[in-house]
């Protein structure tokens, strides 16, 4: 247990920014009682991957409290290594230049850090988890998320209303004058069409408002996800959704978003949490720009 005058400090994606990083870790005068908390994606696009990581190992090998999230580019790398033992270099993943050289850079050591990222982490007031929260979520109990585990790594937009769909035959046909043989529904519709006579239904879909859209597939009525999350789990301090115009962490009612675009450019930033409740943050300034794809995963 932390004792009662630790901090945390939660610090948004590095991606191989070691200046910034360092200078960061500088700016909030980092003191051995402090759990320092990575929110995932050390790792990919900025220039110092391996010194990233090894960084960040040698502060935990050196007493600082650490914990790391497990970010979509650490399980894209988890999934590297388990492939690349398996298939060697008949592998097929895209970016696999890059996982082919940060990999042969990291150590033992390194790779075995990395190995003991966390999808939550539990902070004062709140969680910290990658991306964010499905606002559908009952519980960050992971035995029972199974699956869902991963939507806490990529989650981005949900749906903004319920969606139902139907895939249907009539009478052996494929299609019928009244319908398409795909289409939106409500549920009421839904309902309604399957009670139809000479029917077979192929295949159907429901999806709650509030559930995971793939990146690039939402809608104008889809909003992000911490504009509709609820609180049920106090706040939620996330990444991987960079606001690289921004010079301070994005506020939401009950979420703060601490990916400031440093590899793009923009700043590396880091919420500081003190044990009477108050929040504050520090950023510093990128020093180069490496990479110009925000929506890149």
């Amino acid at each position: 247990m932390a004792p009662a005058t630790a901090r945390h400090i939660i610090i948004g994606d590095v991606h191989g920014m070691l200046p910034e990083l360092n200078a960061l870790l500088g700016a909030v005068e980092l003191r051995k009682e402090d759990v320092v908390v990575f929110l995932g994606d050390l790792i990919d696009k900025g220039p110092d991957s391996p010194g990233v990581v090894a960084r960040v190992r040698e502060l935990r090998e050196g007493g600082q409290d650490v914990r790391l999230v497990k970010g979509n580019h650490e399980e894209k790398h988890e999934r590297f290594r388990r492939a690349f033992a398996a298939a060697g270099d008949n592998v097929k993943m895209k970016g696999l230049d890059e996982l082919k050289g940060i990999t042969a850079a990291l150590s033992g050591k390194d790779i075995a850090f990395l190995e003991t990222a966390e999808i939550v982490v539990k902070v004062p007031g709140g969680v910290a988890v990658h991306a964010g929260v499905l606002p559908t979520t009952k519980t960050l109990d992971l035995a029972t998320l199974g699956k869902g585990a991963e939507l806490l790594m990529r989650v981005r937009h949900v749906t903004g209303a319920t969606q139902a769909s139907v895939t249907i035959e009539f009478g052996g046909l494929d299609f019928h004058p009244d319908f398409e043989r795909e289409q939106e529904l409500s549920p009421e519709e839904l309902v309604a069409l399957l009670g139809a006579e000479r029917r077979t239904v192929v295949k159907t879909r429901y999806r709650p408002a509030g559930s995971f859209i793939t990146l690039k597939k939402e809608g104008p009525g889809d909003p992000f996800w911490a504009d509709v999350y609820d609180g049920r789990f106090g706040h939620v301090y996330f990444g991987h959704t960079p606001y690289v115009e921004d010079k301070t962490p994005r506020e939401f009612q009950h979420a703060v978003g601490l990916d400031l675009g440093a590899v793009f450019g923009n700043r590396l930033a880091a919420a500081v949490l003190t044990g009477d409740g108050a929040r504050s943050y520090v950023s510093v300034p990128a020093g180069d720009k490496f990479s110009t794809t925000p929506w890149e995963e």
